[in-house]
């Protein structure tokens, strides 16, 4: 006849076992009861799955002009800003002086709440704190207590896209930051300076201008980005690069011009639409 006492402690041999099994399957570091939750918020640590949110994948600069066409440049802007952290983005603006409050306002009006799986990114959350504890201006989605008719105290909507303003992506973060930056020039040499004080290796720059001696002028004045286009934005150049003929090729296809030019052993691309709608 077996020991009541043996049985017990076999049996709660085996539960401490068990319990042992189930604490190795959970997560490690993972101290929340519900495992889905506690997946669900290291699957947030690691998205995007290509790595963007660990290093700035070709980010691209945007300047624009006085004479360049705010309304596209508002709404390329703002379609970044539904997911802000990705490759080929667009991390900075420049914007010359004289339209910055009319540009502003154009943003505000379409910017739509960033996809929901960044409401709760680090990297997102980390710039914000930041922007807290500095008090930067920003540009994002408003939101109103119900009794403030008169709308003179705004908070920021939770999940709000964020863009800062007259801040470099330096000072917020060595990790792809979730926003974008804004700041105002007045001449080529403040873009250089503007350009250099964000820190990033710019893959490419969009420049909009109704005059093509502005665009060319930059391209000698920024000799590291190899990618430009002139009153357009993501313009495939793959094509050129696969094949080039020369250190000087220039194509035009389909209304719009392309260029390439080898320079110091380096390729740079330029395009731009031979007429503008």
């Amino acid at each position: 006849m077996s020991n009541p006492e043996s049985f017990n402690k076999s049996k709660a041999v085996d539960e401490g076992e068990g319990a042992k099994a189930i604490d190795r399957q959970r997560p490690a570091h993972c101290m929340d009861d519900d495992i889905y939750k506690c997946l669900l918020k290291r699957h947030v640590h690691r998205y995007p799955d290509d790595g963007s949110h660990k290093m700035w994948m070709l980010p691209q600069l945007m300047i624009l002009f006085s004479t360049g066409d705010i309304k596209q440049v508002a709404n390329a802007i703002a379609k970044d800003m539904m997911h802000p952290i990705g490759s080929g983005l667009i991390a900075s603006v420049l914007v010359e002086e004289s339209i910055r409050e009319e540009v502003i306002q154009r943003i505000k009006t379409l910017l739509k709440p960033m996809d929901e799986r960044l409401h709760q990114h680090p990297n997102y959350l980390r710039s914000l704190k930041l922007i807290h504890r500095m008090n930067i201006e920003t540009i994002h989605i408003e939101e109103y207590e119900e009794g403030d008719t008169e709308k003179r105290f705004d908070h920021m909507k939770p999940g709000s896209p964020v863009i800062v303003l007259d801040f470099p992506q330096r000072y917020i973060g060595d990790k792809p930051t979730a926003v974008i930056t804004m700041s105002t020039f007045r001449n080529f040499k403040e873009i250089v300076r503007l350009y250099h004080r964000e820190g990033l290796s710019f893959d490419s720059v969009s420049v909009w201008t109704a005059k093509l001696a502005q665009c060319f002028e930059l391209v000698t004045r920024l000799p590291l980005p190899p990618h430009w286009t002139f009153n357009c934005v993501k313009v495939p150049v793959d094509f050129l690069l696969r094949n080039p003929e020369s250190n000087a090729t220039v194509t035009v296809t389909q209304n719009m011009h392309y260029e390439l030019h080898a320079i110091n052993g380096k390729y740079k691309t330029i395009a731009f639409p031979l007429s503008r709608d």
